[in-house]
């Protein structure tokens, strides 16, 4: 039985909500298959981003003109927004840069001393890998041959010099679920704090930190729909507290007097400077969109599209996948893998996708070096999905790389 018209594709309607999608190259339209690296934007974020610099250019929590006011009231209305998408209180969201300044800003402010150690996986992103590398010792769990981290080893590796766990909740080379869950319980039995790099699972799994129970948790808006230059750090109110300032400056301050200064109660005091009020209104406006499409439904469709990915992948002579062997149903809409084709690299494969087929897809390293090395991976193509791609493109993409496979 042929599938009803939009039975596989049940977002396919928001194809026209983007309009990058738009674009063409030597004359045909791109197949955008990196949302991984930085996803297009809809038409509504634009639209509240060129809103904001249009009708309310104005500073947050410090003018006294209606300007400043609308500001504030949209600055803090995309901190609900995000308080809501992850069913948390606003009190408990900090608005950074991306996901790597929230981790930076957990690993500066728990101040640890020589010998401390936090617990991770060989294969997280350099944003989740560097910043406890540079202020602790990481003890990272093993891979397996497939490139898949020995979950099971975190009991083993916790020590009395352990401070915290840290851990992807999707990877951002295999696209692999992590049971976070397993390493929250391991952790608070210990009494250790536990942060979630949600920089990749937000776009596609619902995320609620209060049944995660987690302690703190990031996510950076251009992989949620949203601007470049603006994400979260989430962090229990009590964690949040005990965390030494990261940046001082405008903004953070109650008080500032010649005998020394009274900063602003969390989440404030993290917040420095003038923030990106248009970003941060922006990824509001994203996270309202992926809200109303039902993150259930995001799920079901990254899950569908992820399946069809890895089999037909499976089927390619000369592909090796990144984690082939995970469940199907703990996978997102992405796969990272190589292909062997005469005097081409990984990197080159991407470019010939692009060039030739107007497939736009990641190829190098995806700052994951260690997974490569231990895995003697001379780089990996990763191809990635949103809500805005369907089951054609993936077979469109399928059928070029068995196009390429049999040069």
């Amino acid at each position: 039985m042929t599938p009803a018209p939009g039975a596989l594709d049940p977002l396919a309607h928001t194809r026209a909500d983007f309009p990058l999608l738009e674009r063409t190259v030597d004359g045909r339209p791109i197949v955008y298959l990196d949302s991984a690296s930085t996803a297009p934007k809809p038409r509504c974020v634009i639209d509240a981003v060129v809103g904001m610099y249009s009708r309310h250019t104005a500073n947050v929590h410090r003018g006294v003109h209606v300007l400043s006011e609308e500001a504030t009231e949209a600055f803090e209305g995309a901190r609900a927004e995000v308080a809501s998408f992850l069913n948390a209180s606003p009190a408990e969201i900090v608005f950074t840069r991306n996901s790597t300044e929230g981790i930076n800003l957990v690993a500066h402010g728990l101040g640890f001393a020589p010998g401390d150690e936090v617990v991770l996986t060989a294969l997280e992103h350099h944003s989740n890998f560097l910043p406890w590398r540079m202020a602790a010792r990481a003890v990272p769990v093993g891979l397996d041959d497939d490139g898949m981290p020995r979950y099971d080893e975190v009991e083993r590796l916790l020590s009395p010099r352990t401070r915290l766990l840290a851990l992807a909740q999707v990877s951002n080379t295999t696209g692999v679920v992590a049971p976070v869950e397993q390493w929250i319980a391991a952790a608070h039995a210990r009494g250790l704090p536990v942060l979630v790099d949600a920089a990749q699972s937000a776009s596609h799994l619902p995320i609620d930190v209060r049944a995660l129970d987690c302690d703190f948790l990031v996510l950076s808006g251009h992989k949620l729909l949203g601007p470049s230059g603006v994400g979260v750090l989430y962090g229990k109110r009590d964690r949040l507290a005990q965390l030494a300032l990261y940046q001082t400056g405008g903004g953070m301050v109650r008080h500032h007097g010649d005998d020394g200064f009274t900063p602003h109660d969390v989440p404030q005091r993290f917040e420095a400077g003038t923030p990106n009020i248009e970003g941060a209104v922006g990824l509001g406006a994203a996270l309202s969109y992926l809200r109303g499409l039902a993150m259930d439904a995001v799920r079901a469709h990254s899950l569908a599209l992820g399946r069809r990915l890895i089999e037909g992948l499976r089927e390619i002579p000369g592909v090796r996948i990144v984690a082939g062997s995970a469940p199907l149903e703990r996978r997102i809409g992405l796969a990272t893998f190589t292909l062997e084709a005469a005097g081409l690299s990984q990197e080159s494969l991407a470019r010939v996708l692009c060039d030739r087929y107007q497939i736009i897809a990641s190829g190098g390293y995806h700052c994951a070096h260690i997974l490569h090395d231990r895995m003697k991976l001379a780089g990996t193509v990763r191809i990635s999905t949103h809500v805005f791609n369907t089951h054609a493109e993936i077979e469109r993409a399928l059928a070029a790389l068995r196009e390429i496979a049999a040069w």
